[in-house]
């Protein structure tokens, strides 16, 4: 059970990042889905932060989480840095926690919905899915989880900058 408990922050950041890696294709290159998701949000808030800007600030978060759950955790494995890898991956987990709480709730809460176009004629949506909600919905789970069990190194990492201050 220890086994599977210490392979779950790595499964978890791996199932995470390949999400957010895989949707930098379509909002950093300007793909209808993602426009069609921020601009609903900033017409419906009045926020023009939303659009065009918000694919590539939330694209770089997504790709600062992903760094922080598996890339920066490999390279401290590799460099015997072990007491490193515990809170990169809570601090991945962090960013990725509070970027899938906003695409939960704008999902939720705002004339988005749960289903979002993911096939495009043009300019025209023709075919919906609530892929993107599910895939929120999962990747804040697996972060929730991955924060409470590296939770312990967090609490060691506060503990030892205290001792040597």
């Amino acid at each position: 059970m220890n086994r599977i408990l210490s392979l779950l922050p790595w499964a978890g950041g791996l199932f995470i990042s390949v999400i957010f890696i895989d949707s930098l294709r379509f909002k950093f290159t300007g793909h209808q889905t993602p426009e069609h998701i921020f601009t609903t949000l900033r017409d419906w808030s009045g926020i023009g932060l939303f659009y065009p800007a918000g694919p590539w600030i939330i694209g770089l978060g997504e790709l600062a989480a992903s760094f922080l759950l598996i890339a920066a955790p490999l390279f401290f494995l590799l460099t015997r840095k072990k007491t490193l890898i515990g809170p990169s991956q809570f601090f991945g987990a962090l960013i990725a926690f509070a970027i899938m709480s906003g695409a939960i709730i704008f999902h939720l809460f705002t004339p988005l919905g749960i289903s979002t176009p993911v096939e495009w004629n043009g300019e025209t949506p023709t075919a919906f899915s609530p892929a993107l909600f599910y895939s929120a919905c999962a990747s804040w789970a697996l972060a929730l989880t991955i924060m409470f069990l590296r939770r312990e190194t967090m609490a060691a990492l506060r503990k030892g900058s205290r001792s040597g201050a």
